[in-house]
């Protein structure tokens, strides 16, 4: 396989971006975007917090001395952190901090649903949680200091057994840049990359997570169980009688027959299916409090944070795994935007706008 060459661009182009890098090639985009660093003690807050998951990773590539702890991390139990060969990572933090959630804006060129978190790494000088792979793309936003950047397309998928961290035990990398504040690397899934603060240094890594075919298939077997009552069951039509217990061409055939059969949803069926199942993938539900707010009809209104949204040609709106009937352009334009600015005219659509509210799907902006 070819070594990795990686692009750099000076401004983003997101049809071009779409046509010719995604899910294909990394891209280096200089000064796209400029996030305000989050202070230590927003992130100290962050990493007690019983809602967002966060570990401590200490170690190098170089010694093979990796620790992993789990928070959260209260008072003493957090180091400081700008120790060197440290770092902090928190995830979902655009559930909870509007200045993170709002770098979101600049993905809406992509589906809603495919946005997953925003996790911030915060790191002293030498940190790092190794050369790995993820099974997702994501976009690594340098927010403060720089951090230097290693990728290799081809590389040997063995783990370090040694260590809990998912580090692969052989990495050399074909390319390399050096991030620095206001510079976004993209890389897509499959693509090993390694990380290396080369000072106090904050990342803002923007993931994206969509269901693999399995848990497709889970999720699917899971809706046929509950709706298809009916299905045929793998009944052997005709065997051997000598061997009757034999797995034989004659039934492998009939297997697929069936597993065939069970999967051809009509497009209405299967659009009900998919929307309902890609708005619920890693959903969003920390108990926030809110479920006796007052029901407030008056716009402007947001979706809340972590929300996931579709929307179809037939006029469906779906929101966290469930499903309304309601005008296609006020479906649109809410995933689009995830903003009610004012009350629809269509009765059906100010219907659904009420039950979303009393659901607390949609609230107040925050100030």
């Amino acid at each position: 396989m070819k070594p990795i060459e990686l692009a750099e661009w000076e401004t983003f182009e997101a049809r071009r971006f779409l046509d010719e890098y995604w899910q294909r090639k990394p891209l280096l985009i200089r000064g796209w975007l400029k996030p305000a660093a989050l202070g230590l003690d927003q992130l100290a807050r962050a990493a007690a917090d019983d809602d967002l998951a966060a570990r401590l990773v200490t170690g190098s590539f170089e010694n093979l001395d990796w620790t992993l702890e789990y928070g959260p991390f209260d008072g003493e139990d957090l180091p400081p952190l700008d120790r060197p060969y440290q770092s902090l990572l928190v995830q979902d933090m655009d559930k909870k901090f509007r200045q993170v959630a709002e770098l979101l804006e600049a993905f809406d060129f992509l589906p809603n649903w495919l946005l997953d978190d925003i996790m911030v790494s915060q790191a002293g000088p030498g940190g790092s949680v190794g050369p790995h792979v993820d099974a997702y793309d994501v976009f690594l936003v340098q927010a403060a200091g720089a951090r230097q950047w290693e990728l290799a397309g081809s590389f040997q998928p063995d783990l370090n057994e040694d260590f809990e961290l998912a580090v692969l035990r052989n990495f050399r990398a074909e390319s390399r840049c050096l991030a620095e504040p206001g510079d976004v690397l993209y890389i897509p899934a499959g693509i090993a990359h390694h990380g290396i603060a080369q000072q106090t240094c904050q990342t803002w890594s923007v993931g994206l997570r969509a269901p693999s075919s399995a848990e497709l298939l889970a999720e699917l077997a899971a809706y046929l169980g509950e709706h298809e009552a009916r299905l045929p069951r793998l009944n052997p039509l005709k065997f051997d009688t000598e061997r009757a217990e034999r797995i034989d061409q004659t039934l492998l055939q009939h297997a697929r027959r069936l597993l065939a059969q069970a999967v051809q949803l009509d497009d209405a069926a299967l659009t009900a299916w998919l929307g309902q199942t890609l708005t619920a993938y890693r959903q969003w539900s920390p108990d926030d409090g809110d479920d006796d707010a007052e029901l407030d009809l008056e716009p402007p209104l947001q979706v809340r944070p972590g929300t996931r949204l579709a929307w179809s040609d037939s006029g469906l709106l779906f929101v966290n795994g469930q499903q309304w009937s309601c005008p296609a352009d006020f479906a649109r334009q809410l995933c689009r935007t995830g903003r009610i600015d004012r009350l629809p005219d269509d009765e059906e659509a100010r219907a659904v706008l009420e039950q979303l509210i009393e659901q607390n799907e949609l609230v107040r902006p925050s100030s």
